[in-house]
Formats: structure tokens, sequence, C-alpha cells
């Protein structure tokens, strides 16, 4: 009785909602996506930034997010009785950071990444806590900021293997002006756009009704109208319909809302990012005008664009921002002119897993160096320091097994290409013998007759050790090339 009153209680191992673990394979994939936006950023002169997890409430809820944003956040009250927030983005960081360091630099070009988390519905592909990867520039007022910053996310999916994707932008001062110019008072346009932004995937015939008296959702709950008179939905229904009718969006837009400052001003600042994008070789299909662009949160002043991938559709925007001129006037009481960008790196993971676009790496493990006689572990120690020193990725067999056949096992479960094999002969010789794993279980797959197998050429042979090295590299090449 005493015993089991001691014993400890069993835990379940699981996650919480909306939280997952990566798996070494998936996250070597995932940091593999990172180096490339990485290597590419830094490329464009972008510096990295790392700014707190935990940040005031007040820091995160000054700016104009919107009131379903604003849901999303995990807040509490922490040590001191200060009211906290977990960050559900890095914008809001990145505007306190330069308004608390006013001797930074103007423009500064940064990029960050690290987790955000939100208050949201998991769903595939959608999570409570995901990695989000930053770009932005701050302290400018030159449009080429923003075409930069567009070439450079064209650079990255182009490295990482996307050729099918593309750039959309638009600008919301054009919508601003659509508003005033079809009489939506100012409380109501942030209603109206947000409808609007559902146009990729709801249609045109749903925004209308959503416009006006209201529609049914695939479930059948009513989904609220705004009740806009006909007039005003005929109106937005032609603009809307701008891309589709017309082979030159800005000119048919100009034509539209000629004699609407707002609207003037941000065709004229799409034609200067037009510009700038040519003159970066940004191809005109990889980055294209679409006036139904909104982008959901309500501090972007200017010029918005987001990423979609044609093979991928139904993942949505993968790589979105724009410009917001009033984020840091918040903290500093005066304007500071900023555009920048944000990738959801676990979305655009999940979304490449599903379609099998990833190469998956089981280890990071190059080498493993077999022991076969645990009175020799000094030597094969010996070994694996200098295989290291050499460059290449290794690691002993730790496990207390000496039985050969099961330390290879161990190696290809693992993923492991190669292994190091030094028994009594090899250590009298000055010799290793290096068995290619991945070669091995290939041409497993292929050759059917054990015979045939044993005599393959590559599988296994035993070399001098001081060409140990090169033969490594040689092997470790060609098995990154079968795979």
């Amino acid at each position: 009785m005493s015993k089991n009153k001691n014993k400890p209680k069993k835990i379940k191992p699981e996650v919480l909602k909306g939280f997952r673990d990566y798996p070494p394979a998936e996250e070597m994939a995932r940091q593999k996506m990172i180096s490339v936006f990485r290597e590419v950023f830094e490329s464009f002169g972008f510096s990295p930034l790392q700014t707190p997890a935990l940040e005031k409430i007040e820091t995160l809820k000054g700016a104009d997010y919107g009131e379903d944003n604003l849901k999303t956040i995990f807040n509490f009250e922490g040590p001191d009785k200060v009211d906290m927030a977990l960050r559900f983005e890095m914008t809001a960081s990145l505007a306190r950071f330069v308004a608390g360091n006013p001797e930074l630099p103007l423009p500064f070009r940064r990029y960050q990444v690290g987790p955000v988390w939100r208050v949201d519905k998991p769903d595939p592909g959608r999570f409570r806590e995901f990695t989000q990867f930053d770009i932005d520039s701050v302290g400018t007022e030159s449009y080429l900021a923003d075409a930069e910053i567009m070439a450079a996310i064209c650079q990255s999916f182009e490295k990482l293997g996307l050729p099918n994707y593309r750039i959309r932008y638009s600008n919301r001062k054009i919508l601003n002006g659509l508003a005033k110019f079809t009489g939506i008072p100012d409380d109501q346009a942030g209603g109206v756009f947000r409808v609007i932004d559902k146009l990729d995937k709801q249609g045109i015939e749903s925004v209308k009704l959503e416009l006006g008296l209201g529609r049914k959702d695939r479930s059948g709950d009513l989904i609220p109208g705004l009740n806009l008179p006909e007039d005003q939905i005929a109106t937005l229904e032609k603009f809307l319909n701008l891309q589709k009718f017309s082979s030159d969006s800005l000119t048919a837009a100009a034509e539209l809302l000629a004699g609407v400052p707002e609207a003037e001003e941000g065709i004229a600042e799409l034609r200067q990012i037009a510009g700038f994008l040519e003159n970066l070789d940004v191809p005109s299909n990889k980055a294209q005008v679409d006036l139904t662009i909104v982008r959901g949160l309500g501090y972007y002043t200017g010029p918005v664009f987001e990423t979609v991938l044609d093979d991928i559709p139904e993942v949505g925007s993968v790589f979105a921002g724009g410009r917001y001129d009033g984020l840091v006037e918040r903290f500093l009481g005066r304007k500071i002119p900023a555009t920048g960008a944000s990738a959801g790196i676990d979305r655009l993971l999940a979304a490449m897993m599903m379609r099998k676009m990833i190469d998956y790496q089981d280890t990071i493990s190059e080498v493993l160096v077999t022991v076969m006689d645990r009175e020799r572990l000094p030597e094969y120690i010996g070994i694996l320091n200098y295989i290291r020193s050499q460059g290449l990725k290794a690691k002993i067999f730790l496990g207390t097994t000496k039985n050969l056949t099961k330390q290879l096992k161990y190696a290809d479960r693992t993923g492991i290409p190669a292994a190091v094999i030094l028994g009594s002969d090899e250590f009298e010789n000055n010799q290793v013998t290096i068995k290619n794993l991945i070669a091995g279980k290939v041409q497993a797959q292929e050759v059917t007759d054990r015979e045939d197998w044993l005599k393959a050429e590559n599988i296994q042979k035993t070399i001098p050790r001081d060409d140990m090295i090169e033969y490594l590299r040689d092997l470790l090449k060609k098995s990154r090339n079968r795979q």
C-alpha cells in the first residue's frame, strides 16, 4: 500500500492544443529554409535583430491591428503586477526598438526570426505557436525600399526551389480613395476592406452579398452583411473587376478614380515600385499589380503586397506585408516611415510537406565510428576526433552491443550515410573499413540476388587510414547525389 502511495503519477506525454514538436528531420528542413531567407536578406544588406518574446501589453495593443487580431493575444499579469503579453507578431517590437534607440542610424534595415504566439483556432498548417521571419526597412520614404523587399522575397523563393510563386501588390491609399469616391464613411471603410479581402477565397458574388444583406456560409450559418446601398456595391464591383477586364489596371483605376487625390497618390506610388522592380531585374510575371489586395492589419498606410504559391493555392499568402508609416509614431510622437514583410515559416513548411516538396535528411551526422573492442575505446575516440577535425559530422556508437550488424542497423535506421569499422586486422595494418550505407540500401532494393549485392562496388572497402578522409568526402558527395 505504501509503495503505491509513493509511486509517482504517470504523466501523459502530450503537447498543448495548437502546439507541436519538430522531429529532427522536420527541424532540419525548417532550419534549411530559414538559412535560405537569412542568406538572401543579408545579401541585400539587412542586419539581424532579436527582441524579447514578452512585451508590455500597451506595446502590442497600441497599434491598429483590428479587433479580431487583438483577441488572439496571450496576455497575463506578470511579476511586479505588469500587464504583459507574448508577441503575436514582431513589427510592434521593432517600432518600440527603433523609438527606444534614438542614436540608431536611419534607414535601419533588419531581419528577425523567432516564435510568435496567437490564441487562434488550430487548423492544418495553423498553430498557436509558430515561427515568423520578418524583413523591414525603417526610416526611408523611398519606394525602392518596398521594391527591394519584394526582390529579396523573389530571390528567396527561387533558392528554395519554389519557382511557381507570385507577389501581388496594391496600395491602401487607392482603397481609401475608393471609399471616399464611393461615399463610404470612414468608420465603415475598415469593414468594407475586410469583406473585399475575402475576394480571393469567396469570389465576387459572395463579396457582393456580404457588402449588402449578408450571406450564408457553407455550414448554413448567416454572415451579416454591411447593408451598403446597391449603387455603392456596384461601384465597388466595377473597381474589383478592373483586374479582370483591363490589361493595365493602374490606368483603368486612374480613370475610374480621377480627381480623388489619395487614390492618385497611391497609383503614382505603385508606378514607382513597378519601375524599381524592373530595375532590380524582378520578372514582370513574378510581381504583379493586383488592386484587390487589402491586407488585414489596419496600420498599413500605403503599398501592400502578398506572395502566393500557384502550386499550393489553398495555403493562401505565405510572405506578405506593406508600408506602415505611422507605427513608430506611437512611441515618438512623430512619423518615421517604414515598410516590411513577414513569412510564416511553419505554414510554408507544412504546405511543402503536404505536397512532398521537401527532401528530408534524417540525421545531421555523416559518419558513425563503430566500436568492436571496448578496450581500445581511446583509439576509436582518436579516430572520431580526427574525422571531426577535418570538418565532417561524426559520432561514435554509444550503445552497449559489440555486435557490428546491430551497430550498422542503428546507423541505417538513423540515416547516417557512412560507417567506419576498425577491428583487430584494421588496427594492426593501419587501415579502416568504410561501409557506404546509402549505396548499400539503394543496391539492396535494386539487386535481388544476394551474391550480386555482396559483389557490388562502393558498398564496403578497406583502405589505408591516411586515405580515410578523402574517401569519406568522395563517398558522402556521391551519396548526396544519389539521394
